[in-house]
């Protein structure tokens, strides 16, 4: 080629390499701004952050604890986190989480383009992704912003986060912000959370070897977790390690070992020992320390104690930061849940265990050993002739399991109830209950092991509305159009019973122990709940707190709260006579008395101790139904400003059918009745010189920086003075002492208190106090249909078998503390007013004792019932003038006021009526047997209480000598 074309072509070269460059450069630039374009896309979907508060933006757990600050529960969450200062965790730990997960982390900037390259050299090499490349910055910015989808934009997304939290934090804050976050498997996300969780240690304590296995978690904490959980029935001895058991929302799990887990501490170790973070010998210790040993799983709550308790802690403080605060309920939640808060508890610890211990042994407490009973145990039960349960009226309650379902739990509908027409299903059938949106199926029943009565729910049907229809006549039609898409629905035996299949509907497979119960325990000075169960349970199962949220008619325990403290505050004193004579409503009998007939003139005091259901109407009916309600409202029954919080119906809430009337206050027969919660409290007001006190469960709540979020000090309300209450709680205490509820009784310690029977012992009820506590018990089957076989004696007997524990060590107090304007004086129990001579004259011996009043309200007057009548001994009736002196004789006769004539109430005579003044004048003597010395003005008693003054009495009103202790 010669000189000139050699140039030629250099030129063209030249000038082909210049296009080639110019066009590569603007395929660059092209390419570049292409992938800026996109990648500003992207960017702009980017969430704005704050990373000062990283902290601030972890969802914390919060904590249940008992008054000395100890944890009772960490409260159940997806997260469970506790924050700690970096500077409480261990430099090896902090090592191991640096030298596995991001071992260039103190020098590069957020993104490592080194760890990149490498991560991709070391997944071509494997031919799949074997590590990762992203930073502990990024993974910090990937936890707390973004999510954990693998695509593209989220990497673009996360390297750019990274960057700006480099800019402002430091390598500390943005490690201390890792290890509190990170996810460590079991529930535990952080470091602290995940040492409690694995070890029951908090983190400082973590050995080198602990550490090491910790931070191998995050690469998967499903994989490399150092223990697994499985429930007790798949657990093989063989084949697994058991290191620990573990309780997760009611249930009991097993958890199992791990080997995959030490296996990937070792690469962790092996790596620390790479990066000369540790010498030899560390890691030759570190490799021989038995973390199967070390491995003790924590306790998300308190060992020995269900749920109850901290579950109505947790309802209360929801409220309170609704009400309190003015938060949401949503907001409540999330700050119940995720907030960090530690809840101060009124908790005794040692009280609810002992509680708890009385309930695990309910059977043995109550009837002894069940083996030598036949079942079920206290469960007055009919049966019909296929063994199902019926009520009263001979309806089913519950079916025997067999009657309902088969052998594969299917649900059973006889031949002759069900037909097939144009390929629709129609059922008539006593077992299906229908309603416009569902059907429901009735429950059943099962006898365990222990003789109990166990109820079973079955759920109604999973048929979508509008896929059945229900005519007047309640036939269920259910449509072809549901039954062409579900072919299983149902089938038809051999027998030619129609069969549905268990799938589409909900059975209860545990079921409910039978009968059921609840305590409360409240410190009445505090108003704090100190212990509480809500239920029996069987394998842990707890559905309803009986405790705080089932009302049940409190039958006569209601008396003490609705008729006799509004009594004594209302102008009766406990020595005022109420005649027990029928008593008419609408002209009806009503109500009958526990025991037959009538008993006639009793004291406020005795009427309360025999449970005289008569008197405590007569009482509602003086005082009135509104001034009874007066004081339900008081002692935090009755709600009227807000009454959709209260249980009380009004005649404003419902009409016709409400709790203003005197079967509900005076007997307790209330539409729905009340909790042992609310009841417990009542009297404890009584216990309390008058004064209620709004339970509480917990006394105050942090934040999660340690900050007083509130204090839950309990609203007080007087309900009546200091002295009506001791009144009131010293003739509870003799109920005990001297009346019907005597199984209550404790040895040195003064109680007060009253049972309670609803009609037919659906419900059994003790409630009383001590001067330690006020505690209520409540006995009855869930379905009230079904009562109990033991009358309220039986609940009496567990209070006692209760409070016998709860006392043990407390320092003997046999009496109640008393205010200084209490009086005792003597009275005539016929009257209620001071005794006359006559009074220790009547036919049945003195009727004069020693009662208590407040100052002020004792007798002024003396006695006018008893009277001294002339009688014909020939005869029986009052003598007349003209009966022979020989035949009359003087007797002690009580006056009823009003008069109580036989006659007017169809014979009905009450046991006391033959001490009254005879109504009939001698018929038998006239002017012919006329005598020279005739009775005259033997009725004239006021000159006798003119002239008559009762010896030892002093002009202040007051007996000397006379002890409240020495009134029986």
């Amino acid at each position: 080629m010669s000189e000139d074309n050699k140039k030629k072509s250099k030129k063209k070269g030249r000038k082909g390499l210049k296009i080639f460059l110019v066009v590569l450069l603007m395929a660059i630039v092209i390419s570049v701004g292409a992938v800026s374009g996109i990648i500003l896309s992207i960017l702009k979907d980017t969430p704005k952050i704050e990373p000062t508060n990283i902290s601030s933006t972890l969802d914390q757990t919060s904590f249940i604890l008992d008054p000395e600050g100890n944890v009772i529960e960490k409260i159940q969450t997806l997260e469970f986190r506790t924050i700690v200062s970096l500077n409480k965790m261990p430099i090896h730990l902090q090592e191991a989480f640096i030298s596995i997960e991001d071992e260039r982390f103190i020098d590069h900037i957020g993104v490592d383009p080194r760890g990149i390259v490498s991560s991709m050299i070391d997944n071509l090499k494997a031919g799949h992704i074997v590590r990762g490349a992203s930073t502990i910055t990024q993974q910090l910015a990937r936890n707390l912003y973004l999510n954990n989808e693998k695509k593209w934009d989220r990497k673009i997304k996360e390297a750019y986060l990274a960057l700006q939290i480099e800019k402002v934090l430091t390598k500390d804050q943005i490690l201390e912000g890792y290890l509190n976050r990170v996810n460590l498997g079991q529930g535990a996300y952080g470091v602290q959370e995940a040492a409690q969780t694995y070890f029951s240690k908090n983190v400082e304590n973590l050995s080198l070897a602990e550490s090491a296995l910790l931070a191998g978690i995050v690469k998967s904490p499903s994989k490399y977790a150092p223990y697994k959980t499985v429930s007790p029935e798949n657990f093989d001895s063989t084949k697994h390690y058991e290191v620990g058991q573990l309780d997760i929302l009611g249930e009991k799990y097993i958890a199992i070992y791990n080997e995959e887990a030490v296996k990937r501490q070792k690469i962790i170790l092996n790596k620390l020992l790479e990066l000369d973070k540790i010498t030899k010998q560390e890691y030759e210790e570190a490799l021989n320390e038995n973390i199967k040993e070390n491995l003790k799983p924590g306790q998300k709550k308190i060992k020995g104690i269900s749920s109850y308790f901290t579950d109505y802690v947790k309802t209360q403080v929801v409220n309170s930061l609704i009400n309190e605060l003015g938060y949401t309920k949503e907001q409540a939640e999330k700050e119940l849940f995720t907030g960090g808060l530690k809840i101060y508890s009124t908790m005794d610890v040692k009280l609810q265990r002992e509680l708890e211990d009385v309930y695990n042994n309910f059977t043995e407490v109550l009837v002894g050993n069940p083996s030598k009973i036949k079942g079920p145990i206290l469960v007055d039960w009919r049966l019909n002739s296929a063994k199902d349960i019926i009520d009263e009226n001979k309806n089913i309650v519950y079916y025997k399991q067999e009657n309902l379902l088969n052998e594969n739990y299917d649900l059973v509908i006889e031949k002759g109830t069900f037909d097939i027409i144009n390929e629709n299903l129609v059922i008539k059938n006593k077992k299906l209950t229908p309603y416009k949106k569902h059907i429901d199926v009735a429950d059943y029943y099962t006898i365990d092991e222990r003789k109990n009565l166990v109820s079973h729910t079955v759920g109604s049907f999973t048929i979508p509305e509008g896929s059945f229809s229900v005519n007047e006549s309640k036939e269920i039609t259910i449509k072809s159009s549901f039954l062409n898409n579900n072919k299983d629905f149902y089938s038809v035996d051999g027998n030619g019973n129609l069969i549905i299949k268990e799938k589409y509907f909900f059975r209860s497979k545990d079921g409910i122990v039978q009968p059921q119960s609840a305590t409360v325990i409240l410190d009445y000075k505090t108003g704090q709940i100190k212990a509480l169960v809500g239920g029996r349970d069987v394998e842990g199962a707890r559905i309803l707190n009986r405790a705080t949220a089932s009302q049940r008619q409190p039958g006569s325990a209601m008396k003490p709260i609705a008729a006799y403290l509004p009594a004594l505050d209302n102008g009766f004193t406990a020595a005022s006579p109420i005649d027990d004579v029928p008593f008419y409503i609408n002209g009806k009998l009503w109500p009958r008395n526990w025991y037959r007939g009538y008993r006639g003139i009793n004291t406020l005091r005795t009427s309360l101790e025999q449970s005289i259901n008569v008197n405590s109407v007569r009482l509602v009916d003086s005082i009135g139904v509104k001034t009874s309600m007066e004081y339900l409202e008081k002692l935090g029954i009755i709600n009227r400003e807000h009454p959709e919080k209260d249980s009380f119906i009004t005649s404003a809430e419902n009409g016709s059918s409400n709790d203003e009337n005197l079967s509900a206050l005076a007997l307790g027969g209330m539409t729905k009745g009340l909790t042992p919660l609310e009841i417990t409290a009542a009297y404890g007001a009584i216990a309390n010189g008058g004064v209620y006190l709004e339970p509480v469960s917990f006394t105050k709540i942090l934040d999660k920086n340690g900050n007083l979020l509130l204090d839950n000090t309990p609203k007080e309300t007087k309900v009546v003075s200091p002295e009506v209450a001791y009144v009131m709680g010293d003739i509870l205490r003799t109920t005990v002492s001297n009346g019907i509820a005597g199984r209550a009784k404790l040895s040195n310690m003064a109680v007060g208190g009253k049972t309670g029977t609803t009609q037919n012992q659906a419900d059994i009820w003790f409630v009383g106090f001590t001067p330690y506590y006020a505690t209520g018990v409540w006995i009855g089957n869930d379905s009230p249909k079904i009562t109990i076989s033991k009358n309220s004696g039986t609940a009496a007997q567990l209070w006692k078998h209760i409070m016998t524990r709860a006392h043990e060590g407390l320092e003997s107090k046999t009496s109640f503390n008393k205010p200084a304007g209490i009086v005792s004086v003597k009275v005539c129990t016929q009257s209620g007013k001071i005794p006359t001579d006559l009074c220790a004259h009547d036919p049945r011996g003195s009727t004069t004792k020693t009662e208590i009043f407040v100052k002020g309200t004792e007798p002024k007057e003396y006695c006018d019932v008893h009277v001294e009548v002339p009688i014909d001994i020939t005869t029986g009736k009052v003598a007349n003038e003209y009966c022979p002196i020989e035949n009359v004789v003087n007797k002690v006769f009580v006056k009823r006021n009003p008069p109580y004539n036989p006659a007017e109430h169809g014979g009905i005579i009450p046991s006391d009526y033959q001490y009254s003044v005879p109504t009939g004048i001698c018929d038998i003597h006239g002017p012919n047997t006329h005598i020279d010395d005739p009775i005259d003005d033997f009725f004239n008693e006021e000159d006798d209480e003119e002239t008559y003054i009762p010896p030892n009495y002093n002009e202040n009103n007051d007996y000397n000598n006379e002890d409240e202790n020495n009134e029986n």
